[in-house]
């Protein structure tokens, strides 16, 4: 054999199951083209049995069974070498090898020689016989004397694998075959499973596997029979009833008739088929193996700890018992149990049971896996039986239950059962959400479960769904009893709730008609009471069965808007107007809000089915019909913007807004009605064409005095969208809130500097707007007072009573029972007028004030221990005159005035709430507006307002501070687009803002804030003036700069970061560029920079450096070699002062070294900017006085010690002066094609080549020995 098909003998053994496969086909391929050759030279016979075998015969060898194992030697010699005659070399050596790896230790090796010998045997079983295959199998897996228990399991792997493949390689059942063969091969098989239990399984499904090709159609062999009744009568002699055991029988029954389980007792079951109602629970006491037979020897404990085993799949036992129950023909010839009566004994209540262990209830999920997909569908919904139920909702709901994997993939079962099946998905999710389920299945098992098996559904299938959670609303049952009743209300919330989520969810698949359907059925029974069923309208043909309560009523009302919310928002194919998607607009082109108008309109005029439970006034009525007299107007006037799309589209929205308002004041919730007569007045400014109707609410208009008609005249459209928008936010509604952004995104390019002023303007503190709100109140309270202060006492309480007091006040005035000792301590507190006088008064109802105490109270303010002294010294003679009666009548009017202030405490404290949760919704519009607009100048107007709310913050509004900090930096300040125009003194005003900022705070998240809006703010003002830095806002840009960069450079207490100045340089780098010298002067000596902290100097380098390298890659490029001369002064005169004895302010030598990179760094850029002429570089550099300053560096006795100064010089002096190149005479090339002169040239190079060398070794020559090398 060559050694290609050697190497293969190796990767038939490899763990990979691919390179397994790969390697076995292209082996069996390369023997078998060998064998062909000597087939067709040569005729290949076999020995064919010339008598058969009678069964009597065959009975008589039984005696042999116990030689069943073993072989003779001279036979298996024989058998070789007869092989070998009848096929070529490679291919006997590969059946040895073949046949010694099934041997092996190895799992992956077993099965790789398996897959080769089975294939090989079914293509050559022309040239062998099972028996002679028997026998070599029996020779190359007996074990030797002294083998190793090990070595012994290997053997009897063997000895499996091996009959195997001769069982999968039809071997069996060829004309060569004898029933022998047959025996023998079960005689081992049975000797394997009954040494060792754990094999059992895998020797039971050979046999299965034997047994089976017997009883196929296409087998013709006279010994067939004879094979199966020979297996019967040795499988039922055994007195355990194993699943093995149960397995092999069941096998054998097929095609025997319905008596076979007469003729043959299986222990501890009736004469009956195992599959039958009789055997059920002995069935499942077999298949859970945890319980031996009852008919099994009680001095057998060993065999019964053994049968207990378990593994991780589960038995092959089971594919044969569901194949029985899904084939029809196996159904019928046999009497056994219906499926569900058997899943419900051998599986619910087995495997699943409440004390059933995990390894048996990981089996019930891979038996429920198997059963799903291929039971009826009658009978799947059957298989969610309520302990598989109960522990699929158990295990999903947490990632750290042990079976929750199994769980999942049941659940994938399901989903994947519907995909295949989609008529079944309203079955299966009944199921879920049914009886045994649980109705929020997907949130108590954090999955998504019931929405992607309705996903999967069809349009008809969804309705189904639809029209069942239709039936959960109406169709209940009378009673009185309080908790059937409360089961019935959670069961119908539930049940809309699914309703809203169909709507909600754009994956399950629902046509318009299901849609419209569903908003009928919420609107019908949201509004209105149902006078009679309507048969023919699809979920309305059941009143409903017990009458909603109001409570249920205005949850579907709240449905009802929700879903119509969610309409509005989705996307869906406009068939009528477009091509294109269109959020909100159904398939025919119409507005989903104006559907939704249409069917309240519809059933209202429907009044024979249909009774309003709201009754209107006239009042709103006439609002109402001036909403929709309005609506048809704007609706003509999108008619006749066939060209201009911008006006279409904001007449679409205006009507999204009226149609929202209208929608809200149908139940005639307080203030909702209010909205539709500003949007009216709103359409005369925004649609001239459009004008208001004169109707009653025009007259009303009237009334109005001629100032504030002057006022509304002078207020723009868009202003008066803005205050109904407002006005749409200020009501605690998520519908409105929705439909008011939705609007104003189309309509924020019509936006004004008044209008956006509105919005801003509602960013104010919670405290400002809950202030004014009682101003309003406290005034109408006075005027109340003032008319009847009796009235007001007696009479009910007013829920709009928002005194501003504090909460010291609030605890100290509802505490009754304080004592005297407290009350001395706060007589200095702020005293509530309103509330003295409540009390007055109550005590002068009851006789024991005198009535000239509040006229006098009302004309002078009295002092406050005057007043309490005469208060006492009233009380103190009336309350004696009292009666209990009269006692107690007094303690609860005045408990009643006490809990009033409280409750007044509690509604002030809402009222800031729900101003903080306005100013939220505000900073919505605004940050559309910066996302729609943000080339409009508006946005400038958008900064402060914003930047102040966050800087502004408090415990209460930290939140909302957050959001107006996201707003800052990321949609305003990393805008692509800036303002097109824009005024520069408002810039110059916000910047120099952000400069003062950033200069006096101590936060850093101020100083980021303010960094990011000065990026911001200076690409504006950049914006029109491009690179002329200098005309930018005015010259103010460069003159706020300048002011910053001194302050941050001369005043020691600046808190101006480093990075707020360098960034700025780098993303303008002509900014940079005009304030150079400024930048420059900071780093001279003497300037102030350098006398007060040194490190401020190095940071201005740095700056000029950022400066530098930007100004490098752009055109005015060759400005920076002007420049280079005054930084070759200012870094000499620095060198000069630092080494001067006498100097008060040195750089120290770290500072030093800093400025020699930077000098450096400045010397690379500009070389690379002159690369062609040296002189010129050098010219500028003035580098004889560079030389002069390395040496007095060299020399001082301040920095002669550092060595990295003096090699930081070196390098800056050969960047300046590089070896000359060329070819002239005399001259010879260096190395690297450089020249060098015989003389100074050559020693200044190996002067540099040295220091070169140290410094890159880390090392330095000392000063002795620089002075020693110069002296050479």
């Amino acid at each position: 054999m060559n050694g290609n098909n050697l190497q293969l003998f190796w990767e038939i053994a490899s763990s990979n199951q691919d390179a397994r496969l790969t390697s076995a086909n292209q082996l069996v391929e390369e023997l078998l083209s060998q064998q062909d050759v000597l087939a067709s030279s040569s005729k290949i016979t076999l020995d064919l049995p010339t008598t058969e075998s009678t069964p009597e015969d065959d009975d008589d060898q039984d005696d042999a069974a116990a030689n069943a194992l073993v072989v003779d030697e001279a036979q298996a010699d024989a058998v070789e070498e007869a092989l070998g005659n009848r096929t070529v070399a490679d291919l006997m050596y590969a059946l040895r090898r073949l046949l010694r790896g099934l041997a092996s230790p190895r799992e992956s090796s077993r099965l790789g020689f398996a897959v080769v010998l089975t294939e090989l045997l079914s293509r050559i079983n022309y040239a062998v016989t099972a028996k002679e295959v028997l026998i070599l199998i029996l020779k190359y897996s007996n074990p030797q004397v002294a083998a190793s228990r090990q070595e012994q399991k290997d053997f009897m792997f063997a000895k499996l694998f091996g009959i195997m493949s001769l069982v999968q390689s039809d071997l069996l059942i060829q004309p060569s075959a004898t029933i022998s063969e047959f025996k023998r091969s079960m005689r081992i098989l049975i000797a394997l499973s009954s040494d060792k239990p754990w094999m059992a399984e895998s020797c039971a499904w050979v046999m299965v596997s034997a047994i089976a090709q017997l009883q196929r159609q296409d087998v013709q062999i006279s010994w067939a029979h004879a094979a199966q009744s020979w297996m019967t009568k040795q499988i039922s002699s055994t007195k355990e009833l194993s699943p093995e055991k149960l397995a092999v029988m069941l096998q054998l029954s097929h095609g025997a008739g319905a008596d076979f389980f007469t003729n043959v007792a299986l222990p501890s079951m009736r004469k009956e088929h195992p599959l039958s109602t009789a055997n059920l629970p002995q069935l499942a006491r077999v298949l859970k193996e945890a319980i031996p037979s009852e008919n099994e020897s009680s001095a057998a404990p060993a065999s019964t700890g053994a049968r207990s085993r378990w593994q991780a799949k589960i038995h092959f036992v089971w594919d044969l018992i569901l194949d029985i129950f899904f084939d029809a023909a196996s159904t019928a010839e046999t009497r056994i149990s219906s499926f569900p009566d058997f899943y419900r004994v051998v599986v619910d209540e087995t495997l699943f049971a409440a004390a059933s262990s995990h390894d048996r209830k990981s089996w019930g999920f891979q038996v429920f896996q198997r059963a799903l997909p291929r039971a009826n569908d009658a009978d799947k919904p059957m298989l969610f039986t309520p302990n598989f139920m109960r522990t699929l909702i158990n295990q999903l709901g947490n990632r750290d239950r042990l079976l929750h994997r199994a769980a999942v993939k049941a659940t994938q079962t399901i989903q994947e059962v519907v995909k295949e099946q989609p008529h079944l998905g309203f079955v299966l999710v009944t199921q879920l959400i049914g009886k045994n389920g649980h109705q929020n299945f997907d949130s108590i098992t954090k999955t998504k479960t019931v929405e992607q098996v309705l996903s999967s559904l069809d349009i008809d299938r969804v309705r189904e769904y639809v029209k069942h959670l239709g039936d959960i609303i109406c169709k209940g049952i009378e009673t009185e009893d309080e908790d059937e009743l409360t089961e019935i209300t959670n069961r119908r919330k539930w049940a809309l709730d699914q309703l809203l989520f169909l709507v909600r969810t754009p994956t399950v698949p629902k046509d318009d008609q299901l849609l419209v359907d569903i908003l009928t059925f919420l609107a019908a029974h949201g509004y209105f009471t149902m006078q009679k069923p309507l048969k023919k309208r699809f979920l309305l043909d059941h009143l409903p069965t017990p009458a909603f309560v109001d409570s249920l009523k205005a949850v579907t009302r709240s449905r009802f808007l929700s879903s119509v919310s969610e309409l509005a928002k989705q996307a869906s194919a406009a068939a009528a107007t477009g091509k294109k998607s269109s959020a909100g607009i159904a398939q025919d082109g119409q507005l989903w809000l104006a559907k939704a108008h249409e069917i309240l309109l519809q059933l209202e005029k429907d009044s024979k089915s249909f009774k309003s439970i709201f009754d209107h006034d006239d009042e709103i009525a006439a609002k109402l019909a001036d909403g929709v007299k309005c609506l048809d107007k704007v609706r003509k006037f999108e008619a006749r913007c066939t060209d201009d799309a911008d006006a279409k589209e904001r007449a679409r929205a205006f009507q999204s807004l009226l149609l929202s308002a209208l929608l809200v004041s149908a139940d005639a919730a307080d203030g909702a009605s209010d909205l539709v007569e500003p949007l009216c007045a709103c359409a005369d400014k925004l649609f001239p064409t459009a004008p208001a109707p004169a109707t009653a609410a025009g007259s009303r208009k009237g009334k109005k005095t001629s100032m504030d008609e002057e006022d509304e005249n002078e207020m723009s459209g868009i202003e008066l969208l803005c205050d109904c928008l407002l006005s749409f936010l200020e009501l605690s509604s998520a519908f409105l809130r929705t439909s008011a952004t939705n609007a104003f995104e189309a309509f924020s390019q019509d936006m004004t500097k008044e209008s956006i002023g509105l919005l801003l303007s509602h960013l104010g503190t919670a405290e400002e707007a809950v202030q004014d709100e009682d101003e309003d109140e406290d005034e109408q309270m006075e005027d109340e007072e003032a008319l009847n202060e009796d009235e007001e006492i007696e009479g009910k309480p007013r829920a709009s009573d928002t005194s501003a007091t504090s909460d010291d006040e609030e605890d100290e005035d509802s505490d009754m029972e304080a004592d005297e000792d407290e009350d001395e301590d706060d007589e200095n507190a702020e005293v509530d007028e309103e509330l003295r006088a409540r009390v007055r008064a109550v005590l002068k109802e009851s006789g024991m004030a005198d009535p000239d105490d509040g006229e006098n109270a009302e004309e002078e303010e009295e002092d406050d221990e005057d007043a309490q002294s005469d208060a006492g010294s009233e009380s103190s003679v009336e309350f004696s005159d009292l009666g209990d009666d009269e006692m107690m009548l007094l303690d609860d009017k005045l408990a009643e005035v006490f809990r009033q202030r409280v409750g007044a405490a509690r509604e002030q404290k809402e009222a800031k709430q729900e101003a903080i949760a306005l100013r939220f919704k505000v900073l919505e519009l605004v940050e559309v507006f910066a996302r729609k607009q943000p080339q409009s100048s508006l946005m400038l107007d958008l900064i402060m307002p914003l930047y102040e709310l966050w800087n502004n913050r408090d415990e209460d509004t930290e939140q909302l501070a957050s959001k107006a900090r996201t707003l800052l930096l990321s949609r305003i300040s990393k805008a692509k687009a800036v303002p097109s125009s824009f005024d520069t003194l408002q810039v110059s005003s916000l910047l120099q803002r952000m400069h003062t900022e950033a200069r006096e705070s101590q936060s850093n998240d101020v100083s980021n804030v303010s960094q990011a809006l000065n990026l911001y703010l200076t690409k504006v003002a950049l914006s029109k003036a491009g690179d002329d830095v200098e005309s930018a806002l005015g010259g103010k840009l460069v003159e706020i700069y300048r002011e910053s960069l001194l302050d941050y450079l001369m005043r020691k207490a600046s808190r101006l970061r480093h990075e707020f100045l360098i960034d700025a340089f780098r993303r303008f780098p002509m900014l940079g560029w005009q304030l150079r010298m400024d930048l420059l002067d900071q780093c001279r000596p003497g300037a102030a920079t350098t006398t007060t902290r040194g490190f401020r100097q190095v940071q201005v380098m740095s700056m000029l450096q950022a400066v530098l390298t930007q100004m490098a890659q752009r055109p005015e490029k060759a400005e920076v070699l002007g420049f280079i001369p005054e930084i070759s002064n200012c870094f000499v005169q620095i060198v000069n002062d630092s080494t001067d004895p006498e100097t008060t302010c040195p750089l120290s030598s770290n500072h030093m070294k800093d400025t020699i990179k930077f000098i450096l760094q400045a010397a690379r850029i500009s070389s690379r900017i002159e690369a062609t002429s040296n002189d010129k570089l050098q010219t500028a550099w003035k580098v004889a006085k560079l030389q002069d300053a390395s040496e007095k560096l060299q020399n001082s006795e301040r920095f002669k010690a550092s060595t990295s100064i003096h090699d930081l010089m070196k390098q800056l002096l050969k960047v300046l002066q590089p070896v000359t190149t060329g070819v002239e005479g005399g001259k010879r090339k260096g190395k690297n094609g450089n020249t060098a002169n015989s003389g100074g040239g050559k020693k200044r190079v190996a002067e540099e080549s040295t220091a070169a060398s140290n410094s890159s070794n880390g090392k330095s020559p000392s000063p002795a020995k620089r002075a020693k090398a110069n002296k050479k």
